[in-house]
């Protein structure tokens, strides 16, 4: 009898080699969020070795891809991704950490992990985008442009077509936390409100850019008439 057809079962695998049965748990969950978490903290390790202290000077942040509009100007596109993955204190990564596991495991969850590392990116990148007009003379760094593009994703949710009532009372949530959050922006002139609110546009443009195939079409009216009523107020 020929056995080599016989496909054995995931069990098996397991006990017989360890490591795939770390890597298959790892990749069932939200792996992509753990992942940018992970990538993100080691980044911030690098940070502080080179800088030898929890408070990230201003002359590292630049060197390691904050965005600087001089150095942008200069050819150095990539700074409108990079500045995502630094943080300037342990305060900050931390409150960013905990943001990116609330919302992006929700966003991943509807969206699967490719979608939701796209929107991710976008949403860094619309925000730092709109950061080099209105911030023009500030290093800015930090996951808060994504962020704000999740916690959008998130709001929108309630008027796609098909999310209506499954994510009615979290899109709420959302929306609150979005407005307070600007509102505190408003008085720490130290925060780049600017990137937070390009983060946003990104958010929401990506509800119509990556919505799951069947109710893409459908969101477009609904959305489009959101970021509308939000440029207006804006």
């Amino acid at each position: 009898m020929n056995n080599k057809n016989v496909k054995l079962p995931d069990w098996y695998y397991r006990r017989k080699y360890p490591l795939y049965g770390k890597l298959r748990g790892f990749f069932q969950g939200n792996w992509m969020t753990k992942l940018i978490m992970g990538l993100t903290v080691a980044v911030y390790l690098v940070e502080f070795l080179i800088s030898g202290s929890f408070n990230i000077s201003g002359q590292v942040l630049e060197l390691l891809g904050a965005r600087w509009n001089p150095d942008i100007l200069a050819g150095e596109w990539w700074r409108l991704f990079t500045p995502i993955f630094l943080h300037v204190t342990i305060y900050h990564i931390a409150f960013n950490m905990a943001a990116l596991m609330y919302a992006g495991t929700i966003v991943e969850e509807v969206y699967g992990p490719f979608k939701f590392l796209l929107i991710y990116l976008f949403s860094g990148f619309c925000g730092n985008l709109v950061s080099t007009f209105f911030k023009a003379n500030a290093i800015s760094a930090g996951a808060s442009t994504s962020l704000f593009g999740l916690f959008a994703v998130i709001a929108l949710l309630q008027v796609v077509s098909g999310f209506k009532h499954q994510f009615k009372e979290i899109s709420k949530t959302a929306l609150v936390l979005i407005v307070s959050n600007l509102i505190f922006n408003l008085f720490m002139p130290s925060v780049d409100i600017a990137g937070h609110l390009g983060g946003l546009l990104g958010g929401a443009l990506s509800v119509v850019l990556w919505s799951p195939k069947g109710i893409r079409w459908h969101a477009i009216r609904d959305v489009l008439g959101t970021i509308v009523a939000l440029v207006i107020i804006i």
